[in-house]
């Protein structure tokens, strides 16, 4: 999710909500590894603890890390889930995974699609418009609505604006942080505002797309998308701290999320702030072990998908640097050349998160940190540093 200009101003508002948070205080640690954990014995095992104490000791109030390369696996955490809590950021913590819930929902499309005779929707849905499922009353209003297709969406070539970049749509949060948006809502933001673009002219990232996906996917199927995410995905993968919100109940193992809010060095807890999670572009909760069985599953094994499904997924269009989008994937740090990555990242105001494959080295690296890191501040720069350490670390 990315900064917005009146960022500064709605979290020292936010400060002074009394209205109770979804996230409650961190009671527990995360769960433990589900596997044997060999970590010790991994031949950057010293590395990565090293790199961990250090941006730790940086400010960066906790991560957790997972690395699988030719070596083996190796997990490792460190920091704070609670501070004031004293809650210690372990492995199997649960945090935000944020923007990482688009590549969940572009895989419940491919699978969806994929089980057509129960769905009725199939391959060639990708090409169809979304006014075909949506209602004039929706699509006349926004930019380029009666022209872009379902794949569109989910390669951001719409050309529709970000709504999570439109000011009044922070200050509605804060007037109610807890509320459970719908779909249609979060619209109102963007309605009847210019198009960025022409469709397919180029790609610019924009959550609006996810939320019409979602929307779509209930058109078609008459049902929940978040209750056809765990039909489909989340359940047959045994992802049981893999958590969507509001739609479920969060474990009182999840992280809090944090923000150096005045930029002088001094972390606020922000996690009362619920920015429109639940409609396909935010909302996921999970931890390290979780996110690597699913990406392992679609990406390593790729068997989560068919091969029809993957062709298409990994279909990449104009690159929007320093990404270019497929189907609901991202392909990221596209400047590394043929050692890009392969996934998605997820960004919101208290909570940063990253799940990448990067073939050409046989690497797979997820992180959760519970600290916003997209918005301006000491620590973004602190955290870029840390995730260009970990790249090369891993990669070279």
């Amino acid at each position: 999710m990315k900064k917005v200009i009146f960022l500064h101003i709605v979290l020292m508002l936010m400060l002074f909500s009394c209205r109770k948070a979804q996230i409650t205080e961190t009671k527990s640690a995360g769960v433990p590894c589900p596997w044997t954990d060999t970590s010790n014995n991994h031949p950057k095992n010293s590395a990565f603890t090293a790199l961990l104490e250090k941006y730790k000791k940086k400010g960066l109030p906790g991560i957790s890390l997972l690395v699988r390369d030719n070596n083996g696996t190796w997990i490792g955490a460190a920091g704070k889930a609670h501070l004031s809590n004293n809650i210690d950021f372990v492995p199997g913590t649960v945090s935000k995974a944020a923007s990482i819930t688009k590549l969940f929902v572009g895989t419940l499309v491919f699978k969806l699609m994929e089980d057509s005779i129960q769905t009725g929707i199939g391959y060639q849905a990708l090409n169809k418009k979304i006014s075909e499922w949506l209602p004039l009353s929706i699509t006349n209003k926004l930019a380029n609505g009666n022209l872009i297709t379902l794949g569109q969406c989910m390669k951001h070539e719409t050309g529709i604006p970000d709504l999570i970049e439109e000011d009044p749509f922070y200050l509605a949060v804060l007037n109610n942080p807890n509320k459970k948006w719908k779909a249609e809502e979060l619209l109102e933001f963007i309605y009847d505002k210019p198009a960025l673009f022409a469709p397919s002219d180029t790609a610019i990232y924009s959550n609006t797309n996810t939320v019409l996906v979602t929307m779509i996917i209930e058109a078609q199927t008459g049902k929940k998308h978040s209750d056809l995410l765990k039909q489909y995905v989340l359940a047959p993968l045994g992802l049981n701290n893999t958590f969507y919100q509001p739609h479920d109940i969060l474990p009182i193992s999840t992280a809090q999320g944090y923000y150096d809010l005045y930029n002088n060095g001094t972390i606020v807890n922000v996690s009362n702030l619920v920015t429109g999670s639940g409609n396909g572009y935010g909302g996921l909760y999970s931890n390290i072990y979780d996110l690597y069985k699913f990406i392992n599953t679609l990406l390593l094994q790729r068997t989560l998908l068919k091969p029809s499904s993957m062709t298409i997924m990994e279909t990449y269009g104009k690159p929007d640097d320093p990404n270019q989008y497929g189907y609901g994937i991202m392909k990221k740090f596209i400047s590394r050349g043929v050692n890009a990555g392969y996934g998605h990242s997820g960004r919101d105001l208290g909570y940063t998160a990253n799940m990448f494959y990067f073939p050409n080295k046989n690497v797979t690296h997820i992180f959760f940190i519970n600290y916003g890191t997209d918005a301006d501040s000491d620590l973004k720069e602190v955290f870029n540093n840390f995730q260009e350490e970990l790249l090369d670390l891993t990669l070279n």
